[in-house]
């Protein structure tokens, strides 16, 4: 009877035991619970707060994007307008006729009025310069290109070009144009010159061949009369040709024909005349 009561002793006293285990263990589990869902909170809590702030980056970029646009679209009105009103008083004011052929257009845009029925215009175009930056322009559809130095011109500096496809030219004897006409008019005067490059038809393959490119200029006036401009720069390899200048009329490009770039009577094996040493022989691809 007696070690009856003791077992039952001892077994109330491991009950108590696991009991206690049992509460010890409940608790480390409400503990542990409870740091999960803090941490979840937290969680949620910083993705709202990163949701947000991407919501407000995007939002402000949509307005800074927006606010560009505006921008571009204030910039291409403003030069609307100012070609507008340049091309008002253009047509308000007669066109000086010059002989000279380093004279400066005071004109925008070569008036259709100054050129004969002979000319074929295929295209114009008009950059706005502003000086305080080295500016590169090019405008490929009809082979011309443009590079202003910095310092090279004043604020809002324009410069016409009037691409010319054919007319009446009278080009230097004993040479071809291989390039499109240009006339170039500038609003002011240069303070440096200027480097207009010029693409032309010619395949150049050798060193020997470039210097028989020329370029050339005319004045504004029918018949036009090109005459050769010192300087230059032809390329192999290169369709285009480049020149510093301070004063703009109808430039060109032409190349010097030897004998042997024409058939004749004398021909030889190739069906062309051997040239004489030292002249220039290169083959000329029209695509204008």
């Amino acid at each position: 009877m007696r070690e009856y009561s003791i077992n039952v002793e001892d077994y109330e006293k491991l009950k108590l035991k696991i009991a206690d285990q049992l509460e010890e263990k409940e608790e480390q589990y409400l503990k542990e619970k409870q740091i999960i869902i803090d941490n979840n909170q937290n969680l949620i809590s910083e993705k709202d707060k990163v949701l947000a702030k991407l919501t407000s980056q995007v939002e402000e970029q949509s307005l800074n994007e927006k606010q560009i646009i505006t921008n571009l679209k204030e910039k291409e009105l403003y030069i609307a307008k100012l070609v507008k009103e340049r091309q008002e008083r253009v047509l308000k004011q007669p066109i000086k006729e010059t002989s000279s052929i380093g004279l400066q257009f005071n004109y925008l845009i070569p008036s259709m009025d100054s050129l004969d029925s002979s000319v074929i215009i295929a295209g114009q175009k008009l950059f706005i310069l502003q000086g305080d930056r080295s500016d590169s322009l090019q405008w490929e559809k009809y082979g011309f290109r443009l590079e202003c130095p910095q310092g090279a011109v004043s604020k809002d500096t324009e410069v016409a070009v009037t691409a010319l496809a054919g007319g009446n030219f009278k080009v230097p004897k004993s040479t071809v144009l291989v390039s499109a006409v240009y006339a170039i008019s500038v609003s002011k005067g240069l303070l440096k010159p200027l480097v207009i490059e010029l693409q032309h038809c010619v395949d150049l393959r050798k060193t020997s061949q470039t210097g028989c490119l020329k370029f050339v200029r005319a004045p504004l006036k029918s018949p036009y009369q090109f005459s050769i401009v010192e300087g230059g720069c032809f390329r192999v390899g290169k369709r285009y040709g480049s020149i510093k200048r301070g004063q703009f009329c109808c430039m060109g490009i032409v190349a010097e024909m030897s004998n042997g770039d024409t058939p004749s009577d004398s021909e030889s094996e190739e069906g062309y005349e051997t040239p004489p040493e030292g002249t220039c022989m290169m083959e000329i691809v029209f695509y204008y």
